[in-house]
């Protein structure tokens, strides 16, 4: 008969096993990130400038083809039947450190005001031979201040 010990032992192993293999994914996935850090009201609402903050790896281009890196979309409700909404982009070369970048999304119904509104931002990363990295923040209720 199996001892108590050995018994737990064995049925912890599988478990232990699958957090080893969990490590250097979790390692690889931070090492690209995205998330808003601030969004200030611009003109009177025409446009909202949205701080961003991310990672990605060094002497990767933000894009790819052509296409910018940095994607910030803006949706805000500024009245019962009226959507604020607007994208921005922004495009740039990765450090390898933290990086802080404003992008301005340009609002193309309503103006925004102050208040709440959903902040979604987007980076895409590649390296010279085309090897990408994603990350995203979808949906953060954010903030608008003046």
């Amino acid at each position: 008969m199996i001892s108590k010990s050995l018994s737990r032992l064995l049925r912890l192993a599988p478990v232990a096993g699958a957090a080893a293999l969990l490590v250097p994914i979790t390692a690889m996935a931070s090492t690209t990130s995205i998330q808003p850090t601030a969004a200030t009201l611009v003109a009177k609402g025409i446009a909202v400038d949205v701080s961003v903050t991310f990672t990605c790896p060094a002497g990767d281009q933000l894009g790819f083809f052509g296409f910018p890196g940095l994607s910030i979309t803006v949706q805000q409700a500024v009245s019962k039947t009226q959507q604020a909404a607007g994208q921005g982009y922004a495009s740039g070369q990765c450090s390898g450190a933290v990086q802080t970048d404003v992008v301005r999304v340009v609002a193309n119904s309503a103006p925004y005001r102050t208040g709440p509104a959903l902040v979604s931002t987007n980076l895409e990363a590649c390296d010279t031979l085309g090897n990408c990295v994603f990350a995203s923040s979808n949906n953060v209720v954010f903030r608008i201040t003046n």
